[in-house]
């Protein structure tokens, strides 16, 4: 990622640049805000970890950033700060902060959630006629409301999630049974994603065989952990619902949370087919 680093304590600076510059980013440091502002209209950051110090309040800088930008996607940002919680943060603008002094696993996995989303940004913005079927909405759909649901979390600090599916065995059906048999096992696993859904939630098809299901304004802590438990229980039942085990779905599902981009739970649904796939890595 191309990442620009404003801060004016430059320890810091030297620190996050050196440990990122390893991993293969490329940063920029620019201790001066006004100078960083011009640096981010003639650049196009993939990433921006700021101090807004020596100001108590983000939004100044957040808004010479927002004014300065150029590209259509907007950067990940982190809050760099001592004492700002990521309540404060999110409300000030940016996706999430990294607490001074921070640790190099700290540092690696908000760079890892910034890299996420910003994938999962890519992949919805893409156009690739994906259209609404089978009582889900379209990818471009999807799309609008994934932005919204980050533009809400900044403005009202409202929590969202996505849960993701992709149908892993696809081209495995197709080789062992045909192409009809893989589209009527498809077509059965749309119709229970959908059935799967909550009033609240809202479900997409992202791509041939991707769905997702956004939740929105969770009502307690661990209820978007509770419902994506929920979702591999179906599917794992589901599963067992098919005659012949060569035509059942096995799917991967992962838990993200918005506007952190922060991967709070993986799992290839049924068990057995995470078993299988450690066997087969294991015999490369």
């Amino acid at each position: 990622m191309d990442i620009l680093v404003i801060d004016r304590e430059s320890l810091t600076n030297q620190l996050i640049s050196s440990k990122l510059q390893a991993r293969g980013h490329t940063v920029v440091m620019e201790p001066n805000k006004n100078e960083a502002f011009e640096k981010i209209k003639i650049g196009n950051f993939d990433c921006i970890l700021l101090d807004p110090a020596p100001l108590s309040d983000a939004r100044p800088v957040m808004i010479g950033i927002w004014k300065s930008l150029r590209a259509h996607m907007k950067p990940y940002l982190i809050m760099l700060s001592k004492t700002a919680t990521q309540e404060e943060a999110i409300a000030a603008g940016t996706n999430d902060v990294l607490l001074k002094p921070f640790s190099v696993m700290d540092l690696d996995t908000k760079i890892g959630n910034a890299e996420r989303l910003i994938e999962i940004t890519r992949h919805l913005a893409k156009e690739d006629n994906v259209h609404s079927t089978g009582g889900m909405i379209g990818k471009a759909a999807f799309n609008q409301l994934f932005l919204s649901a980050i533009d809400r979390s900044f403005r009202y600090g409202e929590r969202s999630f996505i849960v993701f599916l992709s149908m892993i065995n696809y081209d495995a059906i197709v080789a062992a049974l045909g192409a009809a048999a893989a589209e009527e096992t498809l077509q059965k696993l749309t119709e229970k994603v959908t059935s799967m859904r909550r009033q609240s939630d809202v479900i997409g098809r992202l791509g041939a065989s991707d769905f997702g299901i956004l939740l929105q304004r969770p009502q307690y802590e661990t209820e978007p952990a509770d419902a994506f438990t929920r979702f591999c229980e179906i599917i794992d039942k589901f599963y067992n619902t098919f005659k012949d085990p060569a035509a059942a779905p096995q799917l991967e599902l992962s838990l993200v949370s918005l506007p952190q981009g922060a991967l709070h739970e993986e799992r290839i649904v049924p068990s057995q087919a995470a078993d299988q796939e450690k066997e087969e890595g294991g015999n490369v």
